[in-house]
């Protein structure tokens, strides 16, 4: 969800602030916090120019506020440690330990894989070392959190 994307109409939605309303819904999705699905369906947005198309974001917010009032969590597309491997981290002289993270990365792929026994909570209480940019070995630190978010929605789809 923190990816999704929407065609630019002359006039649309504000995009800043239907990004940030996804996250909200991500994070309900993910069991971070509690969203009444009412708000869902009732929210709007201002419209600016060359913002997201409102009939593209109103069918997206649509699926979602079905997901959210029923409790479905829906899979992510990780349903291999290969598919965990498969995500290319962008590397970059600050962010989270490079090493740290490959390791957190194998573990959950061997328990995705059926070999382990990772929670959904786990993922979420993660937290790794930051590099200080002098030797670069770094991830960056939204691409890294973006996938940890991923890993424990899958988790959760798992019932762990």
């Amino acid at each position: 969800m923190r990816s999704k994307t929407f065609r630019r109409k002359k006039q649309g939605y504000d995009p800043d602030q239907v990004n940030e309303f996804l996250l909200i819904i991500a994070d309900a999705l993910a069991g971070r916090l509690r969203l009444n699905p009412d708000h869902v369906r009732t929210v709007r947005f201002a419209t600016v120019p060359n913002g997201y198309d409102p009939l593209s974001v109103d069918g997206v917010l649509h699926l979602l506020e079905h997901q959210v009032r029923n409790g479905i969590v829906p899979p992510t597309g990780l349903a291999t440690g290969e598919d965990l491997h498969a995500r290319k981290l962008p590397k970059s002289g600050t962010g989270y330990d490079r090493a740290e993270v490959d390791a957190f990365i194998a573990r959950a792929a061997a328990n995705l894989d059926g070999r382990g026994a990772m929670t959904s909570t786990e993922v979420r209480n993660t937290r790794f070392s930051t590099t200080s940019g002098l030797l670069g070995k770094g991830y960056q630190v939204q691409a890294v959190d973006a996938l940890l978010d991923d890993l424990e929605q899958e988790l959760r789809f798992r019932g762990r």
